[in-house]
């Protein structure tokens, strides 16, 4: 194996991670437990209502048995039976390094069909419940296998929000290793199932392929353009997309900004810090072709998600004060103010912002190109 070329970043760490947890075995499985899981609600419901004589009262000259339980069980049920067989075939499949998207939409689109009056509200309540969870589940698996799409079905920002909402995904991690010695180009179908990473930029979006039949080829690069390197820097990569206050202020910074106002959601977004994230997200993406290089699990080794930033002489992270003393050379930024990122060199004085967002502290950035 010839030199690693880069350093995986906490970032790459988690968004990897995520990846291999949606594109696993046992997530699709918990798909089709989900499935079965519903399937055994409607069942006793089913013959509840009949039980009941609800039908009785569903049925007239106009619409027919299209409201009763009947209807739904000669042919709402059939989407559901056939959603759950191919979730079963894709595990199958799986042995022979097949993905596939879920047959979630389409049995979302033909269920939505069928009338559901023959439940009580609290029944139908809790069927839409468990079927929005289920597709919401799907959706996960679809996005990192689409190939559609120029540059996948991820970028950093659904990564980033998607992480936040399943923990689960790092607490088995494995640990992983880069493999400078497995390396494939945009377009080209890999030489390895798996998650890569594009070699010649660190914000560049993960994506998972896959050598079987159809095989999933590796798409274009979603990367941050210029605005999103912007916000990168202004806002810090923790609190990039997550911190709706530290979002608002980079948008009222650049609230003139030509690459925010073209946004067709522009007006309405922009006085709502909520929506801040999403605002920006939406105009700060491009995509390229790239090289990319294989991501490999470790399996049995638990993976390491200790924060990627240099320690000081101390042994603590570069995290300083103003009025102290840089005990490392390189670029800072403090979340008192935004676009505060800048180069300091060793021995230099942390200078004092005087912000009214509060008192100055500055960080490394671990981005040091």
């Amino acid at each position: 194996m010839s030199d690693i070329p880069f350093q995986l970043s906490l970032t790459q760490k988690k968004h990897v991670s995520l990846l291999y947890h949606f594109a696993s075995l046992s997530y699709l499985q918990g798909l089709q437990d989900r499935l079965r899981s519903l399937m055994q609600f409607i069942d006793p419901t089913l013959d509840k209502a009949k039980l009941q004589g609800r039908d009785a009262l569903l049925t007239n000259s106009r619409w027919g048995t299209r409201d009763t339980s009947e209807n739904w069980a000669n042919n709402g049920w059939s989407f559901l039976a056939d959603f759950e067989l191919s979730v079963a075939k894709q595990i199958a499949q799986r042995a022979f390094e097949v993905y596939s998207f879920t047959d979630a939409d389409n049995c979302a689109r033909a269920l939505a069909e069928f009338s559901l009056a023959w439940m009580t509200p609290e029944e139908e309540d809790d069927f839409q419940s468990r079927f929005n969870n289920i597709y919401l589940y799907a959706d996960n698996i679809d996005r990192t296998l689409t190939k559609f799409n120029v540059a996948g079905g991820w970028n950093d920002f659904g990564l980033t929000l998607c992480l936040a909402e399943h923990p689960e995904a790092l607490r088995d991690a494995t640990a992983l290793r880069l493999r400078s010695d497995i390396i494939a180009r945009s377009g080209a179908t890999p030489p390895r199932t798996g998650v890569y990473l594009p070699l010649d930029d660190p914000h560049g979006t993960p994506q998972f392929c896959w050598t079987g039949n159809p095989s999933g080829e590796l798409k274009k690069c979603s990367t941050f353009n210029d605005l999103g390197l912007d916000a990168l820097a202004g806002v810090g990569r923790q609190a990039l997309w997550l911190d709706d206050h530290r979002m608002n202020q980079f948008v009222q910074s650049h609230i003139q900004d030509p690459r925010l106002m073209v946004d067709p959601y522009f007006k309405e977004s922009v006085s709502k810090p909520k929506l801040a994230p999403s605002l920006v997200a939406r105009q700060a993406f491009t995509s390229r072709p790239c090289d990319w290089i294989y991501v490999e699990q470790l399996h049995g080794q638990p993976i390491d998600l200790s924060e990627d930033v240099p320690l000081d002489q101390a042994g603590t992270a570069a995290r300083l004060e103003s009025g102290a003393i840089c005990s490392r050379s390189g670029y800072y930024f403090t979340p008192s103010k935004i676009n505060s990122r800048r180069y300091f060199n060793k021995g230099e004085t942390m200078p004092d912002l005087n912000s009214e967002y509060g008192a100055t502290i500055w960080q490394w950035d671990a981005d040091q190109d």
